[in-house]
């Protein structure tokens, strides 16, 4: 029965390959002309570059002399080049582990270019300079190297081999990419002796069969290797969209998860951890030590917070006192440094301040203690995939003495207490208390963002538009008004950017933009205009919808936004002596109950004034491809408000 399934496996797997859009010799080198003149990939022609051929393979090696335990993996990739935009996937860069305990390592690196120049194939190698390897953080390397050569036509060739002692670790392993996979094979082997389970995410059809081999244990004792198989050809893109922190969370992948080993001769070892297990790592690390560590400008500190009432404006004091000291050094982090050493720098990785904060609000009455987060680049939080690796930062939890608590990123200036950056706005972050156990909270909806704008015009007698505009952001809106202004080189090239955005001449300018939960902009502007029969006049100065955004009638990905938006936009416009309304545009009120969407939209004339009163809202921060079509609905109906005119007539 067993040779049976094993021909009829073998046989599906002859098939699957034979259905390949574009046949290809999986042997490195061996290039065939179809791939390197290929020019279009017929099954997506918007391809910007297409996987012609991947295979990986893991195994789980068990040493015949040491008898430790380690992870190997080869990686061979063929890449067709089809438009510019595909250039960049000859580029490849990996992070790794490289300390006394712990030392992983790429080897093997082969990278070639084939290209068709005057008629003859060239083949062109990568030479030493274009790979490197480089300290990235303490005990992490960077591994990086790129194809030489590269342009469109190009085929790209790369296999490479990482190690690494951390086998109980096992990232998915990709069947679908954001380009086309023309043809993929999937290896994955370990021992007998792993406990090991196994999922397939997405829909993508492959097939799947199991190998088994025998192998020997320091030459005594004799176990059996299970190998599973999956191949796949034809696999369809799932690009990259906007509105998307985390893409890859979504594309088809196989995934393992290890929960114990067990060797002949010892006892079971559960390898499967628990958040306990990762909270009493966490309390044994460095994050721990440098929080509860003693603050060592604790005297200063109190001269510092004297006469500072109110705990909002204690806690904000400590903050400002730790970045006045400690500069961020735009570094992200999971682990600090020492305290000594951070002080000493003068500069540090977000962690590295928050670390530090949270012992000196510690030494002042304060209980500052980490939350493990997740960014939302890095895709949602899997419960079965247990591990510090889990994680890539920490915030703050700070506790007053009367039991209140905030939230803080001590580190970003555009923050506040309860004001995050938007990559950190996840449903589960783990409070890791200084007693008892880990926590899961909610850090969705720590505030609610609200933006406000009031803008007034008037007509000059030579049709010269004048006007001011009042701009009140408050939380993650504040946040995101910060991140945009700190954006830019200048002040200067700020204002540009709203000049040549509104099609204004800004002649008075000011912001407000203390560290603290808002801020608010006031300028005065001027808009060329010349008199006419006819003014045509648009309210809103410029849209707050992107008019490239949602265009495509169909979406796979889900729509991720930052926050819930709450926009308040008000109006008002002094008719000049000699005209009259003519046409304004039509009140609109459109709820959007699958998506938590409300727009309103009502402009009116009282006597010589023209009012328009602007309100949006959307309270989903996702939205799932089931209801793309009503967002695109909402998004269009914004869009062609925000591009509605008020018609003046001259009498």
């Amino acid at each position: 029965m067993k040779k049976t399934v094993a021909i009829l496996a073998a046989l599906t797997v002859s098939f699957l390959a034979a259905a390949q859009t574009i046949p290809v010799n999986p042997k490195f080198g061996k290039v065939s002309d179809a791939e390197i003149d290929l020019t279009v990939y017929e099954p997506d022609t918007a391809a910007v570059a297409v996987m012609l051929y991947r295979e990986y393979t893991m195994e789980l090696i068990i040493s015949n002399v040491t008898g430790d335990i380690s992870k190997e993996i080869t990686v061979h990739e063929r890449i067709k080049v089809l438009k510019e935009e595909g250039k960049k996937f000859g580029d490849y860069s990996f992070l790794y582990v490289s300390d006394n305990r712990m030392k992983e390592a790429y080897s093997g690196i082969k990278v070639e270019t084939y290209n068709r120049e005057n008629g003859k194939v060239v083949r062109t190698v990568m030479s030493k300079k274009f790979d490197f390897d480089e300290v990235y953080a303490e005990d992490v390397r960077r591994r990086s190297f790129s194809a030489e050569n590269v342009k469109v036509g190009s085929v790209i060739e790369v296999s490479y081999k990482f190690s690494s002692p951390r086998y109980f670790a096992i990232d998915d392993i990709d069947i679908q990419l954001s380009i086309p996979v023309n043809q993929t094979h999937i290896e994955v082997g370990h021992a007998e002796y792993f406990t090991i389970n196994r999922t397939q995410r997405g829909s993508i059809p492959t097939t799947y069969q199991k190998k088994e081999r025998m192998a020997n244990l320091s030459g005594a004792v004799s176990y059996q290797v299970d190998t599973d198989v999956f191949d796949a050809v034809d696999v369809p893109a799932l690009p990259d969209e906007s509105h998307s922190f985390c893409p890859d969370q979504y594309r088809a992948a196989v995934s393992y998860d290890m929960s114990g080993l067990i060797i002949p001769g010892s006892v079971y070892e559960s390898i499967s951890m628990k958040w306990p297990d990762v909270d009493k790592a966490i309390k044994e690390s460095d994050i721990f030590n440098v929080c509860k560590g003693r603050f060592r400008d604790a005297k200063e500190l109190e001269a510092a917070l004297a006469g500072v009432e109110g705990d909002e404006a204690r806690i904000v004091a400590v903050r400002n006192y730790v970045v006045g000291k400690v500069k961020w050094d735009k570094e992200s982090n999971l682990v600090p440094d020492e305290a000594r050493e951070i002080l000493r720098r003068g500069s540090g990785s977000d962690v590295d301040i928050n670390a530090l904060t949270a012992s000196a609000l510690n030494s002042v009455g304060y209980t500052a203690e980490p939350v493990m987060v997740r960014r939302r680049t890095s895709g949602m939080l899997i419960d079965y995939h247990i591990s510090l690796r889990s994680f890539d930062t920490f915030i703050l939890r700070v506790t007053a003495p009367d039991g209140q608590s905030w939230f803080l990123d001590a580190a970003r200036d555009e923050g506040y207490l309860n004001v995050l950056n938007p990559l950190f706005l996840v449903e589960k972050a783990r409070v890791i208390p200084f007693d008892g156990s880990g926590e899961w909270v909610d850090l969705r909806n720590l505030t609610r963002s609200r933006v406000s704008e009031i803008v007034t015009m008037r007509m000059e007698a030579d049709g010269t538009l004048v006007g001011t505009a009042q701009i009140v952001a408050k939380d993650e809106d504040s946040y995101a008004v910060k991140s945009h202004y700190n954006d830019f080189d200048s002040e200067d090239a700020y204002l540009e950017d709203i000049e040549s955005d509104e099609n204004i001449q800004i002649t008075e300018f000011d912001i407000q933009k203390d560290y603290g939960p808002s801020v608010e902009i006031k300028y005065s502007f001027e808009r060329e205009n010349e008199a006419g029969g006819l003014e045509y006049i648009r309210p809103v100065l410029s849209g707050f919808h992107s008019t490239s955004a949602f265009r495509k009638e169909e979406r796979e990905l889900p729509v991720d936004f930052p926050y819930p938006e709450s926009l308040s936009y008000s109006f008002r416009l002094d008719i000049p002596d000699g005209y009259a309304v003519e046409e304004l545009p039509e009140r609109t009120v459109k709820n959007f109950p699958t998506i938590g969407g409300r727009i309103q939209f009502i402009a009116q004339q009282v006597g010589n004034t023209v009012s328009v009163v602007y309100r949006v809202n959307l309270d989903q921060m996702l939205v799932l491809p089931d209801h793309y079509a009503d967002l695109r609905l909402f998004w269009e109906t914004a869009v062609g408000l925000e591009k509605s005119t008020i018609v003046l007539k001259k009498q």
